[in-house]
Order: C-alpha cells, then sequence, then structure tokens
C-alpha cells in the first residue's frame, strides 16, 4: 500500500468512529424535528442552517486551510490568527444581532429576528477552538478531533431533546446549535492548550502570505456555498417557507452522505495531500483512492433512498412530508455528483491554488443562480430539482476537466474506479425496489416491514458483493481484529 493510501487509512478510521456516532445522532435529531415540527417550520430550520454555514465559513477567514497547509507556522503567526478569530467572532455576533430584521423582512417570517439573535451568541465562544482545531487536523490527530465532536454532538442532542417537549421546537434546534458549537470551541481550547495557547501577540505584518491564502480561500467557499445554498435562498424568498420545508427533508436526507460521510475521507485527505503536494502521481492515486472509497459508501444509499423514497418518507416522517418523494428522487442525482465534486476541494488546496478555486466557485455560482432563479420561478419545485441537476452536471465535467490540468487525472481511470461502485449500487437499487413492490402486496405501502424487508435484504446482499469483489479489505480488517483479540 502507498504511503499516501496508508495515511488516508489511518485517518479514515478514527474519523469514521466518531462520525458514525455523530451520524446516527443527527438521524435520530433529523426524524425527530420533521415529526414534532410543521413543514413552515422546518423550512425556517433551512434558512437557520443556511445562515449558521456562511457565518462559519466567515468566522474561519480561510486561515484554517493556510495554517493546514504550510509545513511550519511560527508561535507569532498562531498567535495573531488566534485573535483575529475572536474579533471576527465578535463582528458576526454585532453584525446578525443587527440585521436580523433584515433577514426577517427578506424571508418574510418575523420569528427570524429573535431565532437569529440566539444564534449569534455561537460566534462570541465558538472561536476561541478554531486554532486548536487546526493544529490538531495538521497533526492528523483524528482520534481526539473526533472524541471531542462527539461528545459535543451527545450533549446538543440531549439539550434537544429536552427542550423540544418543553418550548417551541424551532427555538429548542437552535439552542441546540448555540450549544453544540460553543461546546466544541471551547473542548478544543481545553484539549490542546497544554501543548499551545495563545499569547498577547497581534502582528499582522507576519501574516500576509497566510492571509492572501485566506482570503482567495474565504472567497472561494463563500461563493461555493452561496452556489450550494441558492436554492433554499431563492425558494424560501420566492415560494413560501412551507415549500421549503418539503424541498429542505428531501435536500437532507440526499446530502447526508455529503455532509456526514465525505468528511470522513475529505477531512483527513487535505492535510495528507498537502504533505505529499509535490508528486503528482501520489496525489492522482490518492484522490482516485478517495473516490473510490466514498464511492462505495455513498452510492448504495443514494440510489438506495430514491428506490423506496415514498415508503421511507411515509414510514419514518408520515403523511405530510409525502410531496418530498419525487423531489427526493430527482435530488438523489445531485448527492451523487455531489459526492464526486466534494473531493476536488481537497486537491485544489493541497496544491497551494486557492485562487483558482475562487475563479470556478464564482462561475459556478453564476450559473446557479441565473438556472435557478428562472426555475423558482415556475413556482414547481419539481422543475427547481431538475434544474439542479443539469447545473451539477455542468459543474461536474468542468471539475474533471480542472483536476485533469492540475495533477494529470486520467479520465478513463476515474470513470473505471467509479464504475464498479455504480453497477453494485444500481444491482441493490433495482433489488430494493422490487423488494418494496412486492412486500406492499402484503404490507400496506405505510409500514415498517415493507422498509425493513427492501432495504434490510438489499444492503445484506450490497455487503456480500463488496466481500468478493474485495476480499483484501476484509481479510485486513479481520486480520487486524484478531490481533486485538491476542493482544
Amino acid at each position: 500500500m502507498s504511503v499516501i493510501r496508508s495515511q488516508l487509512h489511518k485517518g479514515v478510521k478514527w474519523t469514521s468512529i466518531s462520525t458514525m456516532v455523530i451520524t446516527a445522532i443527527q438521524v435520530i435529531q433529523f426524524v425527530l424535528l420533521g415529526n414534532q415540527m410543521t413543514v413552515s417550520e422546518f423550512g425556517l430550520v433551512g434558512i437557520m442552517t443556511t445562515i449558521v454555514v456562511f457565518a462559519q465559513i466567515v468566522l474561519d477567514l480561510g486561515l484554517g486551510s493556510a495554517v493546514i497547509q504550510k509545513e511550519t507556522v511560527s508561535e507569532r503567526i498562531l498567535s495573531t490568527l488566534f485573535w483575529l478569530n475572536i474579533l471576527a467572532g465578535a463582528a458576526l455576533f454585532l453584525f446578525l444581532m443587527f440585521m436580523s430584521p433584515l433577514f426577517a423582512a427578506y424571508f418574510h417570517r418575523d420569528e427570524l429576528i429573535e431565532l437569529i439573535r440566539i444564534l449569534a451568541v455561537m460566534f462570541i465562544i465558538a472561536p476561541i477552538g478554531q486554532q486548536s482545531q487546526y493544529l490538531l487536523q495538521k497533526e492528523l490527530r483524528f482520534n481526539l478531533l473526533g472524541a471531542i465532536e462527539a461528545g459535543a454532538a451527545v450533549i446538543s442532542f440531549i439539550t434537544l431533546a429536552i427542550l423540544i417537549f418543553m418550548i417551541s421546537p424551532i427555538y429548542a434546534f437552535v439552542i441546540s446549535q448555540v450549544v453544540l458549537n460553543s461546546l466544541k470551541g471551547i473542548f478544543y481550547f481545553l484539549y490542546y492548550r497544554k501543548k499551545w495557547h495563545p499569547k498577547f501577540i497581534f502582528d499582522l505584518s507576519e501574516c500576509k502570505e497566510y492571509m492572501v491564502f485566506g482570503a482567495y480561500q474565504l472567497a472561494s467557499r463563500l461563493v461555493n456555498r452561496i452556489g450550494s445554498n441558492i436554492d433554499v435562498i431563492l425558494i424560501g424568498r420566492f415560494m413560501g417557507a412551507e415549500a421549503l420545508g418539503i424541498y429542505n427533508l428531501a435536500y437532507q436526507i440526499v446530502t447526508i452522505p455529503v455532509l456526514k460521510i465525505n468528511p470522513i475521507i475529505t477531512r483527513v485527505a487535505f492535510p495528507v495531500f498537502s504533505k505529499n503536494n509535490q508528486s503528482q502521481a501520489a496525489l492522482s492515486d490518492g484522490f482516485l483512492h478517495m473516490t473510490k472509497l466514498l464511492s462505495l459508501v455513498s452510492f448504495p444509499i443514494l440510489m438506495g433512498v430514491a428506490a423506496v423514497s415514498n415508503v421511507f418518507i411515509l414510514t419514518i416522517f408520515g403523511q405530510k412530508w409525502l410531496e418530498a418523494a419525487p423531489i427526493l428522487q430527482i435530488m438523489a442525482v445531485v448527492g451523487i455528483l455531489r459526492v464526486l465534486m466534494n473531493p476536488n476541494g481537497s486537491v485544489i488546496l493541497a496544491k497551494g491554488k486557492a485562487n483558482i478555486a475562487f475563479y470556478w466557485d464564482a462561475g459556478v455560482l453564476i450559473l446557479y443562480s441565473i438556472s435557478l432563479l428562472f426555475a423558482v420561478t415556475t413556482n414547481d419545485l419539481e422543475v427547481v430539482a431538475w434544474t439542479y441537476v443539469v447545473v451539477s452536471v455542468v459543474n461536474f465535467l468542468i471539475g474533471r476537466w480542472l483536476l485533469n490540468w492540475l495533477i494529470q487525472l486520467d479520465f478513463r481511470q476515474y470513470l473505471k474506479t467509479v464504475s464498479v461502485p455504480f453497477q453494485l449500487s444500481l444491482l441493490i437499487t433495482i433489488v430494493a425496489y422490487g423488494l418494496k413492490e412486492f412486500s406492499a402486496i402484503y404490507f400496506p405501502l405505510k409500514s415498517f416491514w415493507t422498509l425493513v424487508i427492501s432495504v434490510g435484504v438489499s444492503a445484506a446482499l450490497y455487503m456480500l458483493l463488496l466481500i468478493k469483489i474485495y476480499p483484501q479489505i476484509f481479510r485486513r480488517i479481520f486480520k487486524k481484529q484478531k490481533r486485538g483479540h491476542l493482544l
């Protein structure tokens, strides 16, 4: 096994454990919110989530990637960057406090004023752990990062589970998000303070290179997120909170692999790629290997959910969400394309090309904005979803061309890498759909057993196929487990 693959696997192991815990918690939370909230309130969750995502990008200032990408970082620079994050957090707090009425007016929802002001509190607390988080990631200490994030997620969920039956569900959600992000910042700082803690140093003159890199990365991430969330922004403004609630449910389901599974690998990939950024062959090999891992996990989930979408939504969320089923099927295509596009950033930043990432994301933003602006005027969510698919295909093809130029990625080898995961996933998708239709003869469509049979049997078949096609992976896992028992 190559060095870069070994580094990826080591980091992925620890990140996988924490991510499984966090994902399980958030799936339960997602189902709880879907059952306790009205469709309109769930639309507000989409708006609040979008605001938090943008604010967190600004809080980072692009400096995290700069710290990770550089081989060494001095004490003076780290302290200066720490205080920059603190100032950015204070500025975000004030911005959200004063601008909340404008957000509420844009989305025609007065309750957003108070909700946004509650959310703003996290940006006073979270920045204290920013630099510690970057340093842990730079040192590939994913075991500690995972423990911190899983612990914060557990406490946040307990907070939500208690408050959701005491106060309005949307307020319970917002408070739990404040708890989650604030605790992560505190824990990062406390765990790393023995090895590094900030000094009272603020010298911007030594940080020019970091700030230039960070500025491009910040601009790139902002336009990327605007492009990724322009659908939420436009649907919430022109089609209303109820339409956004239906769309947001489908969107959240299909982006779980992107938001939860992809970071298991991409979070590890960036620092690993940065350490190997002088070797085009190593980067290409690492990228293809990362793509295969992501495809093997994400493809069957997204394609399988599309096959059983109506049963899945009826059983888990109830009749009021059934309108989301066709949107979910269409958006599954978007989810697959985002899984494949997501690793691009790790390679681009590892090569120190934050400017290229910005130019690309800016072009994609323009394309998404114009296309979706026309789509929302139809007042038809299916038209919006199909428009998103078409634009995502264009974005995907541009990304392949860019990687060919940047690391000489062989497109035929790339297609070969994703072909096996796609074929396996297509097979079990057909099986899941057939079992769903067959089970519906004996059980009602809204039946737990229909869902269990179609998903359970197809998942078991997929695992057997993986063992057959990739026996070396499972032999390696078995040997490690056996060695652990012997010790």
